[in-house]
């Protein structure tokens, strides 16, 4: 069995970075970009419009993903492989137009009408969410052709969780001190607002690094083990009627889709929990911090911890912490942001481990499949999968149109919202969050691959993968006559 060196680990969760630096801006930022720069100048009546436009391009745009994930995977997964390998090569094809579609969504193009930002709106997020997808669902099927070794592949997704979370760092942390600016909202009064202008510009920079997070992806990784030519001809109807039929499969990835949906929906509404409900729009920093700095704290212990304790036992440990640390901010309405960025930290306490080892998950059920099939089929597996996540960013989608619901218009500024709007948009921030991470703790509590089974499904697997590649006697007994004759060949060319 091939060893994977640090270059791999390397060049595997630089890619996660790339992806991550622009999905974090995206998650966190574009709803914002969309209501208060996109919408600055619409009143009330032509805002609750817009916002609920919003929301419908969005869910649109995810649901599009969704049926287009399984299309690229199986499209992959039949691709011919070239001398890059099957999955790397997508790196470049994906990579370079995925940096600028990026760039091109958050484009400030002024006074454009209600229909106008629909149309721009629209194709620029389909755009970007289409090209996502062509480096997404290869790059995830990449880390099975890397290695067949569960601790390598955990590594392997402990470095694409590092690298997701460095990615995390601009919008999560330097966005909040640059991308705001001083201005004069409708009541005549100042208030410092999001500037469509510096967001640009910060995205600009994000696309030059996604470039080169891509180049060196591609460079660093390398596909140790040849894709079998049976999957070229893999049937995509087939495929994922076998994965409907595996329960852990469906169990993970509806746990999945939540996990996403919670992650992008906390950074959206956040925004607008510190902007108007605390109004304290810089203190997004310290929530970010907040939030990464327990999975960053743990990342030295998981492999440890997941050999003595199980992948679905400490995923299970901790979500029960981020379900009882979002009940107490539910029920208790905190008063000073400091201790809200507290209970934070809990919620990130709880979710890490889930989040480090959500994709060494998506790889052991995929195995799973493999054991209950005797098909190989990463790439359409990999696909079904993120497919659930995107339906739960469609889920996430839902912020404007509850925002709207709560009457924010961003006219008024963060400061001239109503009360009734600020206690509407903390109920959202941890009512919503609640029923995510209780119906994760459900769906973690049911995935049936704990410790012991996990062990017990990788013998198995081994046991037939080598049987697969140990000859059989007849084969080998026609190896040795096809040998003999062509000694005896040999010979008589000599004579």
């Amino acid at each position: 069995m091939k060893k994977l060196g640090l270059k791999s680990y390397i060049g595997y969760g630089v890619a996660d970075l790339g992806n991550n630096i622009a999905f974090a801006a995206v998650g966190s930022y574009l709803t914002l970009f969309y209501t208060d720069v996109l919408g600055a100048k619409f009143d009330d009546k032509t805002a609750a419009t817009w916002l609920t436009a919003v929301t419908v391009i969005m869910i649109i745009a995810r649901v599009w993903d969704a049926i287009n994930d399984p299309i690229m995977g199986w499209l992959a997964q039949r691709a011919k492989p070239t001398k890059y390998g099957k999955f790397r090569q997508y790196f470049l094809i994906g990579g370079m137009p995925l940096a600028l579609s990026a760039v091109l969504m958050f484009a400030p193009i002024p006074d454009m009408s209600l229909a106008e930002c629909i149309v721009f709106a629209f194709f620029t997020y389909i755009a970007y969410g289409m090209l996502y997808t062509v480096v997404l669902v290869p790059y995830g099927s990449l880390a099975t052709v890397m290695t067949r070794d569960p601790n390598e592949r955990s590594r392997l997704s402990i470095a694409r969780s590092i690298g997701g979370g460095i990615g995390g760092v601009p919008a999560g942390i330097l966005f909040p001190l640059i991308v705001y600016s001083t201005f004069i909202n409708a009541a005549g009064e100042e208030d410092k607002l999001l500037d469509g202008n510096k967001l640009v510009v910060c995205m600009a920079v994000i696309a030059v690094i996604m470039a080169a997070s891509y180049l060196i992806a591609f460079f660093f990784t390398k596909e140790n083990y040849d894709y079998p030519p049976t999957a070229q001809q893999t049937s995509l109807r087939k495929a994922l009627g076998s994965l409907i039929k595996n329960k852990p499969f469906v169990i993970m990835s509806l746990a999945g889709m939540l996990l996403i949906a919670s992650s992008m929906y906390i950074s959206a509404i956040n925004l607008y929990l510190f902007n108007v409900y605390y109004l304290k729009e810089g203190m997004m920093t310290f929530v970010t911090i907040a939030t990464y700095a327990p999975m960053v704290a743990v990342i030295p212990f998981t492999e440890l911890i997941i050999k003595k304790v199980g992948k679905k036992e400490i995923c299970v440990y901790g979500l029960i912490v981020s379900v009882a640390a979002t009940l107490v901010m539910t029920v208790w309405r905190i008063p000073d942001p400091w201790i809200f960025i507290a209970f934070c930290f809990l919620q990130g306490v709880g979710v890490s481990f889930f989040t480090l080892e959500i994709w060494a998950l998506a790889m052991d059920v995929i195995d799973c499949h493999e054991l209950a099939t005797g098909r190989r089929e990463e790439a359409i597996g990999y696909a079904a999968f993120t497919f659930m996540r995107k339906i739960g960013q469609a889920i996430a989608a839902i912020v404007p149109a509850l925002i709207g619901a709560v009457g924010y218009v961003a006219a008024n500024g963060y400061a001239g919202q109503s009360e009734r709007t600020a206690d509407g948009i903390y109920l959202l921030a941890t009512v919503v969050p609640l029923v995510m991470f209780a119906l994760m703790l459900v769906l973690m509590l049911l995935y049936p691959l704990n410790k012991k089974r996990d062990a017990e499904m990788r013998a198995r697997l081994a046991e037939l993968r080598s049987a697969a590649e140990q000859p059989s006697e007849e084969a080998e007994e026609e190896a040795e006559m096809c040998a003999e004759a062509a000694a005896a060949g040999e010979g008589a060319a000599e004579e």
